[in-house]
């Protein structure tokens, strides 16, 4: 969901929020299946282990994929700090400043782990540098324990 108006406050509520970051999951797997058709024009490519018939749907899956990163992680930071980042450098700062005032949340790893993810999930949905389609479907894997790990934190 888009932020209103690029301010600080989702158009929904954290909860509503939640709910559609797990929706925005579902949608990823079916996307991956998609991705791996390299057939385009009755010829058989292999790009990338993917193939220009299943680029359109890998670009899908990493856009979708980022959406689930930067939702789960406002929701986290909303639940401790009470602020929802404006975008990417302001939710790390913020996982930063809530790993060094709870050493519980630091154990699970959350800056480096939303940095790690970044790298490649927003690599691929702003640039698409390096389409390899069992590499997104391992990074989709540590995303949703990733998302798991948030769920547990604001219980």
């Amino acid at each position: 969901m888009s932020k209103i108006q690029n301010t600080q406050r989702y158009s929904l509520s954290m909860s509503d929020l939640w709910k559609n970051t797990e929706k925005t999951m579902d949608e990823i797997g079916p996307l991956l299946k998609a991705a791996e058709n390299t057939s385009f024009e009755d010829r058989k490519f292999t790009y990338a282990r993917g193939g220009p018939g299943g680029v359109i749907p890998f670009r899908n899956a990493t856009e979708k994929s980022w959406v689930a990163l930067s939702q789960g992680t406002d929701v986290l930071v909303e639940h401790f700090l009470h602020k929802v980042p404006k975008g990417n450098y302001d939710r790390r700062l913020a996982l930063r400043e809530m790993e060094a005032r709870w050493p519980d949340l630091a154990s699970k790893h959350f800056y480096d782990r939303y940095g790690a993810l970044t790298h490649y999930l927003r690599n691929n949905k702003e640039y698409f540098s390096s389409l390899d389609l069992d590499m997104l479907r391992f990074e989709v894997g540590r995303l949703k324990a990733y998302l798991a790990d948030i769920k547990t934190a604001i219980k």
